[in-house]
């Protein structure tokens, strides 16, 4: 008599979430939503606390900020942001940012 109950092989929680996360547009809205939490982690609680919106489309960081001041200040090192975010992401996935 043959046992009808098919066998499952155990898998660990997180290889599982692994194998979900890999899945492509799911592993695109998580990344996206990783690039756009490294500006408020590179830049810390002051500068976020002036940041209206911030969106990451076609390898561009689009932040919008609400001080003058500051958006000009920032714009002389765009370049020094751009590897900041990308070093603190682990990878080149910023090309360029964008100030609203």
């Amino acid at each position: 008599m043959s046992d009808s109950k098919e066998k499952y092989v155990p898998k660990i929680i997180k290889s599982v979430l692994k194998d979900v996360i890999a899945q492509k547009p799911l592993k695109k809205g998580i990344q996206q939503i990783r690039i756009c939490n490294a500006w408020g982690e590179t830049m810390g609680n002051h500068i976020l606390s002036y940041t209206d919106e911030v969106r990451f489309s076609q390898n561009t960081l689009y932040v919008k900020l609400r001080s003058a001041p500051l958006k000009i200040e920032l714009s002389y090192g765009l370049d020094t942001l751009v590897k900041r975010i990308n070093d603190h992401l682990g990878g080149e996935f910023v090309q360029k940012i964008t100030l609203v």
